[in-house]
Parts: structure tokens; C-alpha cells; sequence
């Protein structure tokens, strides 16, 4: 696998990465007080999806040019659009970020949301993504928290799966800091702002794990299903012991964070 689609998540994407809206909306704020749409006109984002990032940017004023490569994540954002009442400047096409159907310097911004981590040749997606901006446009990567997942339930999962023999890792880069590091070695300039969108997620263990029973979280789509079932067995088997009942709710501290990269003029 070099690149993970998510046609199989496609219906359940958007419940699955809830965050706070107060939050999320300050984030869109601060991103058109800093880059505003009369100047920063043509959007890129890479794994548009269903356009939950897409379109509040676009009713913003921005213009939006999304790609992916999942079908049914397409067509729900087809759907949104029909049935959104706006006409917003967003189009989408099918297309691999590893090559993009764009000339050079095509964008005057890009936003990339949990995307690299999905792509065997993440270095390379990179590339790309640079090779359509202009030299002094910013590349955007947001983080946009936990949604409905409760991180200690998916080490957990790893672990067990790990302990069946299969270990479970993602097939592109492995974190923010290692794409970060890469970019500088590029000569990019990198700002980091952090702590400013933050809120405290009330996630249900229930609902977590029928999620991750499901494959709705991308982790859960590499074990076979023996094991992965195996898992999640055992899975709910410790949170009963630990929780006395799967209706219990986790609190997790959750924030928006976003990483500015520029190359170098």
C-alpha cells in the first residue's frame, strides 16, 4: 500500500473528527485576518475528503481546489455542495497528491490536514505540494485534535495487535516534528502556533470502540480481520473491568494546532 483511501470511512468520516466549533472557527479567524482571500486567492488541499475544511474556507471567500483519491469521500463532498444552498468556489477532482494536475506555482496557499501520514512517499507528496505553490506561499498544516478517538484505546489496540504479530504503524511519516524536519531541511521557515485553540473533548468509550470496531479510524484498517476482531474483543473485555461500563465518558484535553512552512523566495 503506498497511499491510504478512505472510501471505506467515507459516511461516518465527519463524526469521527469532531472538534470544538468556538475553537475551529477563530482558527478560520486568524487564518483570513493573516492570509486574507483577496491575496491568498487560490487554495490547494491536498485529501480535500469530504470538505470539512474546504467549505467553511470557501465561505470565507477563498477559492478551493481540492484533490483525493477516494471516490466515496468525494461524492459525499459532491452532496454537501448540492445540498448547501451557496454557490462556493470549490472544485475537486480524483488525483494522486504525488502528482498533482497542476503547473508550477499554481497556488497562492495550500492547507493540509492529516494527510502526510497516509502516504508511503510522504517526502515526495511534499514536493509536490511545494511544486504547485509559489515560492513565497504558505503551506498550512493543521491539526484539528482527537475527534471521537480516545488515544489510550488505540495503544492499547496497537499493542494487542502487536502482541498477535502484527504490528501496527502508519504507512507515511510518523509525526508533525518529522515532516517539520524536513521541511528546514528544505530551507523552509517554520512557525508553530500552538496553545491558543484548545478544549477538553467528553469522548464515550462505546462509541470509540464501535468506531474502531468499524475501521473508521485509519489505524484500524491495517490488521486482518482475526486479529482485529481479537482486538477489539479483548478490548472491550479490560474497559468493562477498568470502567464497569462502556457508557463511561473520557475526558481528553483536544486543540487545533497549526504548523506555517515557507520556502525560501
Amino acid at each position: 500500500m503506498t497511499s491510504l483511501s478512505f472510501d471505506s470511512m467515507a459516511e461516518v468520516y465527519d463524526e469521527t473528527r469532531t472538534f470544538d466549533k468556538d475553537c475551529f472557527y477563530a482558527v478560520l479567524d486568524y487564518l483570513q485576518e493573516r492570509f486574507p482571500p483577496e491575496r491568498y486567492n487560490s487554495i490547494l488541499e491536498p485529501g480535500v475528503g469530504t470538505g470539512r475544511i474546504a467549505a467553511p474556507l470557501a465561505e470565507r471567500g477563498y477559492k478551493v481546489t481540492g484533490v483525493d483519491i477516494s471516490d466515496k469521500m468525494l461524492a459525499v463532498l459532491q452532496e454537501k455542495l448540492a445540498g448547501s444552498g451557496q454557490s462556493l468556489q470549490i472544485s475537486f477532482r480524483k488525483a494522486d497528491v504525488l502528482k498533482l494536475p497542476f503547473p508550477d506555482e499554481a497556488f497562492s496557499m495550500a492547507i493540509v490536514v492529516h494527510l502526510f501520514h497516509q502516504i508511503k512517499e510522504w517526502k515526495r507528496a511534499v514536493n509536490e505540494v511545494f511544486r504547485v505553490l509559489r515560492f513565497d506561499a504558505p503551506l498550512v498544516l493543521m491539526q484539528t485534535g482527537v475527534g471521537a478517538e480516545i488515544p489510550f484505546l488505540n495503544d492499547r489496540y496497537m499493542e494487542i495487535c502487536a502482541g498477535q504479530g502484527f504490528p501496527v504503524e502508519y504507512i507515511g511519516v510518523k509525526s508533525t516534528r518529522e515532516l517539520v524536519g524536513y521541511c528546514e531541511s528544505l530551507g523552509c521557515s517554520v512557525e508553530w502556533i500552538r496553545d491558543r485553540w484548545q478544549w477538553t473533548a467528553h469522548n464515550i468509550i462505546d462509541r470509540a470502540l464501535n468506531y474502531m470496531k468499524s475501521r473508521a479510524f485509519s489505524f484500524t484498517t491495517f490488521a486482518p480481520e482475526e486479529i482485529h476482531l481479537k482486538a477489539i474483543e479483548r478490548l472491550e473485555s479490560e474497559l468493562k473491568s477498568q470502567f464497569g461500563s462502556l457508557a463511561a465518558e473520557v475526558d481528553i484535553p483536544s486543540q487545533i494546532y497549526l504548523v506555517v512552512v515557507t520556502r525560501p523566495g
